[in-house]
């Protein structure tokens, strides 16, 4: 069950992306989400890679996303999560659901010291 301590771990784990694409587990996505989801990676003639699932509307910002924003790609028992830096993706194993976890915007630096001083 992925819960909420789940992704809080996993956005604070993956907190960057890898330095290289060959870090992502591409096997892995293609290999258990395809026949549900129709994911695919598409390369512009500037050399620019985007994951682009297929079962997500097209007029969704998560359609397509460029590789270079990927930062995990993490097998779960019924799932598979594509974890960015401000979101995570789940796709289902067993069918065409997709859940999106968008992270909570925390107060800046600036923010909380005002905090502190008008206390």
């Amino acid at each position: 069950m992925i819960t909420q301590q789940v992704i809080d771990a996993l956005y604070k784990k993956y907190n960057k992306a890898p330095k290289s694409l060959d870090y992502l587990d591409m096997p892995l996505l293609f290999d258990a989400t395809s026949p549900h989801h129709d994911v695919s990676v598409d390369i512009d003639d500037n050399m620019r890679a985007e994951l682009v699932i297929g079962s997500i509307d097209e007029k969704s910002p998560f359609h397509r996303l460029p590789m270079h924003r990927i930062h995990a790609i993490v097998p779960f028992e019924e799932w598979v999560a594509i974890v960015m830096h401000s979101s995570i993706i789940f796709l289902n194993k067993k069918d065409n659901r997709v859940s999106v976890n968008l992270k909570p915007v925390g107060d800046s630096f600036i923010d909380r010291l005002r905090q502190k001083l008008s206390n």
